[in-house]
Formats: C-alpha cells, structure tokens, sequence
C-alpha cells in the first residue's frame, strides 16, 4: 500500500527533476569533490558543469556552488571542441535537497534572475549591460537549439552541437530568416524529412567546428 505522503513526496522528485535549469549569465567557479569546475546551468533538478576531466556517468559527489553543498548524480558527460583544446560538459541531477539546502538554491537562482532583470532593462533603455566577475564556458562556439513543443517552438542558446530528439540544431550566427524557414520546414515535414534535415544540420556544425 502507498501512503499519501509517499506519494506526494514522488511527486515532489518528478516534478524536481524534470525541471528545466536556468542557464547562467555568469558562471558559478564551484568544485565537485573537489575538482574545480564552472556551473553553466541550474536548477532544481540539477546543473550543468564544465571542466577539464570525463566523469562517469553514475558518479555521485558533493557540488559545492556558492553557498549550496549538495550530493548529485552524472547524468552524461560530454567532450566538446573548446578556443583551445577540449572541455566536458557533464549533467548533473540533485539526489535530494533539504529544506536549508533547497534555500541555498534558490538564493543563486534569485541573484541570477535579478542579473537577467537588470540585463534586460539596460537594453530597454539603450545601455550596455555586463555583470561582475563575468565567467563564460570555454566552448568555441555557440549553437541554437530549436525544440518544438506542443506549446510551439522553443529556442535555446547552448554549447551542446548535438541534435535534439524533438528539433533542430544550428550554429548561433545562422539569420532568423533562415531559422523561420526551418521551423516551418520541420514542422510541416515528415519523421523522414525531419531526420534529414538533422543530418544536414549535423553536417554543416562539423564543417563550421573544423573551420
């Protein structure tokens, strides 16, 4: 038999792992176990790390991010061409957050939203915006990930060159012009047309990586 509190509680997990992260205007300098590394994203259900070194997938370890010390699992972990040489991009997914710890979290989310706020309110009035102690990833390039939701498209700027299972993914200088004609394409086309558009979409990254 399930109780309810056991119930709401899975609940409470799901809900916190599918949550999306935030990705960060300033990278957090944090360490996991010890091993420097740079928090590109977060969230309540994880983050996303850049560092020098693969971690296996499975891994459990202490993130330590500002004032958050949490236990998180790898999820994947990923090597990308970075401006010199090549970096890991590794997932995280939090394995349980206390009370104290869950507020910890949300003090790095707040900084970073009101980062965004006034990021964005300097470009309303015309200023230039840049916050303190600016950290950005290593990757030489960025790329556009476009997934297409039932709510419509959703656009994503990463460092990840690989294709989603639900869009398309192209380098981040390709005109919106041409971002609409493939939104279009794709969302009129078949399962056959969509997986050729991502071929060629894969190809052209991999021509722009060894450019």
């Amino acid at each position: 038999m399930v109780h309810a509190g056991t119930t709401m509680q899975g609940s409470r997990d799901q809900a916190s792992r599918q949550a999306p992260r935030v990705i960060l205007r300033k990278a957090i300098d944090a360490q996991f176990d010890g091993t420097p590394v740079l928090v590109l994203e977060l969230g309540l259900g994880g983050a996303k790390l850049e560092h020098a070194q693969r971690m296996d997938v499975g891994r459990r370890g202490r993130l330590a991010c500002g004032d958050l010390v949490a236990t998180a699992a790898v999820r994947y972990s990923i090597v990308l061409p970075a401006e010199r040489g090549v970096v890991y991009h590794t997932g995280l997914a939090f394995t349980g957050l206390d009370p104290a710890q869950t507020e910890d979290l949300f003090k790095l989310l707040i900084d970073e939203a009101q980062e965004q706020v006034k990021e964005w309110e300097a470009n309303q009035k015309g200023d230039g915006w840049r916050p303190k102690h600016i950290r950005r990833s290593a990757v030489s390039r960025r790329f556009i990930a476009l997934h297409l939701t039932p709510q419509g498209w959703r656009q994503q700027v990463t460092s990840d060159p690989n294709q989603p299972l639900d869009g398309i993914a192209v380098v981040d200088d390709t005109p919106r012009d041409d971002l609409r004609i493939l939104c279009r394409t794709y969302q009129q086309g078949d399962d056959a047309t969509r997986e050729l558009m991502r071929r060629m979409a894969t190809l052209a990254i991999l021509e722009r990586l060894q450019g």
